[in-house]
């Protein structure tokens, strides 16, 4: 299924090398047997020669390189993707196109990826895809094995139509959205939709339909990342069977059946929440029997072993290659440490507000209200620029995280920080009571108060977004780096207008103080 003709590159490549494991010398006539890697430079590549069992250097042009089994190692090298999160970090992206280079460069029979994925975001697997397209000098296998998830869907289907051949479960799907568990919400179905087959995806259309070489399977693979196509089967007058997008039908086509209406969703639509009977069944899903039948992928394999016999490896030693789970699990980790400040965001935003409101009501007061005690000459209205209150899309954080955003497992040092910028929260809330003649919480009080809350907000944005620059995919897309960015700028920027006011600030005690609820 690879298709490498979008790639100059890549056909200067392949008209040099191709795959590669026997070497003769175009003027000596010298053979040798070994496999070559992917470290090559300056017209030199670095090759095994399997009789002198070293690496050694040559010059590409002086041999002639044909593909056979001899000089390779029986190993066949398993790459899994079954983990839901692979596919939307830019890390374990970079991980698992990494380790298929890896692979290749150490001679096994093939490398075979076994995928299970709901799908993910198109940039990412796009690197994947491109690690797959270099592997010019070892076969790369795809096994669309099912699993949790049942197949392969959206995006993740690209992995599949990049490979040079693709094997499928009988049991599992291809499709351009996964299915889901019974029982869960419409919030959650829509969370779902925004992680694992974004609308944006529609963009890669193009892109997909590059990946395969025959030109009648190409709407099938815009259908799958863009779930707005509505695909039909159809017969001309030839009696071909063509699949052609339902606009694009000709008078002359016949339509056999509908494999996806397609579905269009709007922001709101995912605000309200999606339920699957609004998109599975609509846009595009195979299974197995149909993805052979249409051409989207080779064969049907109950097993890896079946796929190896049908390659002809009769003896095969199947290697796991890589560490693709560690990186999951350090994306897993850094993702719910980001929900855990980012509760933690919200909650002081939240209070940073409230102290705002006081701290307007007081100045209105000071300007307009007649004050019987007597007044600093400090303690005039501040006139300090108010932030817009900061909002934050938190009505699918919960789905995204994993856990209730509005009650989640916060850190010592995080509950400490939202403790310590309320020390004064019972104090604070009796200014909302204003008397006739004066305010009963001192304007400079409120300010102090202010200024805590406000460095403790900078200080977690930056421990946020120190975080969230480490591990691309770890936010909600629906929450972009940028956004975090201009809040803490106008957090900051409010910290700096405070701290200007002729105020002696008080630096807040250091000691323990128990837990405040209740905000």
């Amino acid at each position: 299924m690879k298709f490498t003709a979008l790639i100059p590159v890549l056909i200067i490549i392949l008209a040099c090398s191709g795959f590669a494991d026997t070497f003769v010398h175009r003027e000596t006539g010298d053979v040798f047997y070994g496999f070559q890697t992917q470290r090559r430079g300056q017209g030199k590549v670095v090759v095994y020669h399997s009789e002198e069992n070293k690496m050694i250097t040559i010059n590409e042009d002086e041999y002639d390189i044909t593909l056979d089994s001899r000089g390779r190692r029986e190993t066949i090298f398993r790459i899994p993707i079954r983990q839901e999160e692979a596919l939307i970090s830019k890390g374990i992206s970079e991980r698992i196109a990494e380790t298929i280079i890896e692979a290749s460069n150490r001679g096994p029979q093939f490398i075979l990826i076994e995928i299970d994925s709901p799908g993910g975001r198109g940039e990412y697997i796009r690197t994947v895809v491109e690690a797959i397209q270099q592997t010019t000098n070892c076969p790369v296998v795809t096994y669309i094995s099912g699993g949790e998830f049942s197949g392969v869907y959206s995006a993740a289907a690209l992995i599949a139509l990049a490979s040079d051949e693709v094997y499928i479960a009988p049991t599992a799907s291809i499709g351009a959205v996964g299915p889901m568990a019974e029982g869960y919400s419409p919030e959650e179905f829509s969370t779902f939709l925004r992680l694992y087959s974004s609308d944006a995806l529609a963009g890669y259309s193009g892109y997909a339909a590059g990946l395969v070489q025959r030109e009648e399977v190409r709407p099938i693979a815009r259908a799958l990342v863009d779930k707005s196509v509505s695909l039909v089967e159809v017969v001309d007058r030839d009696d071909r069977t063509l699949f052609v997008e339902r606009d694009n039908r000709q008078p002359t086509q016949t339509i056999v059946r509908t494999l996806a209406e397609g579905v269009s969703l709007s922001r709101s639509d995912y605000q309200e929440g999606v339920m699957p009977a609004d998109v599975l069944g609509r846009v595009l899903m195979l299974s197995a029997s149909d993805a052979v039948r249409i051409g989207l992928v080779d064969a049907q394999a109950a097993s890896v072993e079946e796929i190896a016999r049908a390659r002809q490896v009769e003896e095969p030693r199947f290697r796991p290659a890589g560490d693709i789970d560690a990186a999951v699990r350090r994306f897993t980790a850094a993702r719910r440490t980001i929900g855990q400040g980012l509760a933690a965001i919200a909650q002081m935003e939240e209070y940073s507000a409230t102290l705002e409101d006081q701290i307007s009501r007081v100045e209105d007061h000071l300007r307009t209200g007649t004050v019987t005690r007597e007044v600093r000459r400090n303690e005039q209205p501040s006139r300090i620029p108010r932030r817009g209150r900061v909002t934050m899309p938190q009505r699918h954080f919960d789905n995204f995280f994993g856990f209730d955003f509005d009650d989640p497992e916060l850190t010592r040092d995080q509950r400490r920080r939202i403790d310590r910028s309320a020390r004064a929260r019972g104090r604070v809330a009796e200014s909302e009571r204003i008397v006739t003649d004066q305010p009963m919480m001192s304007l400079e009080i409120l300010l102090n108060e202010q200024v805590i809350v406000l460095q403790n907000l900078v200080a977690e944005y930056r421990r946020v977004l120190t975080q969230a620059r480490r591990w691309p995919g770890a936010l909600p897309p629906e929450l972009p780096l940028r956004t975090l960015e201009r809040n803490m700028e106008s957090a900051s920027a409010q910290l700096d207008s405070i701290q200007r006011f002729p105020f002696q600030f008080q630096q807040p005690q250091q000691r323990r103080r128990a837990p405040v609820q209740g905000y």
